[in-house]
């Protein structure tokens, strides 16, 4: 299985964003459990980096950064991705830039805590509870 995970879900593991860290968590928990190959975007990253080292400085922001490239794969992506965003045509560019680079890894499911917004989206996509309803962890 091919997870794609958004950028919402890496914010709320590295800021304890609460009440959703530990469902966040859990998403990533359960993937390891299943062997899921999990990606996220490039730009995600960054995006998580920049949050992450105005709390806690950059060495630890990192370090982090390091900790989530163990777990996770950078889908890659270039300019027909980038034009793909643009033909998905959803209200939260972001968001289509998301889908697009779920799209270029194959992704079976996208999971983001803002499902709505992915509505337009040609993958599946779930919210991280949904994800966990329908993929239990292994016996």
């Amino acid at each position: 299985m091919r997870v794609f995970l958004d950028t919402n879900l890496l914010i709320d593991v590295l800021e304890l964003r609460q009440p959703f860290c530990a469902t966040s968590q859990e998403v990533l928990d359960r993937c390891d459990a299943l062997g899921a190959d999990v990606f996220i975007a490039w730009h995600g990253l960054a995006t998580a980096y920049y949050i992450h080292s105005r709390s806690v400085g950059e060495e630890r922001a990192q370090e982090a950064m390091t900790e989530i490239l163990d777990a996770a794969v950078v889908a890659t992506v270039g300019d027909a991705e980038a034009h793909r965003a643009i033909e998905l045509g959803f209200a939260d560019f972001e968001d289509a830039m998301q889908t697009a680079a779920a799209e270029a890894c194959a992704a079976d499911v996208l999971v983001t805590r803002d499902p709505k917004g992915f509505a337009q989206s040609p993958l599946i996509v779930l919210s991280p509870e949904d994800f966990l309803l329908q993929h239990t962890r292994p016996a």
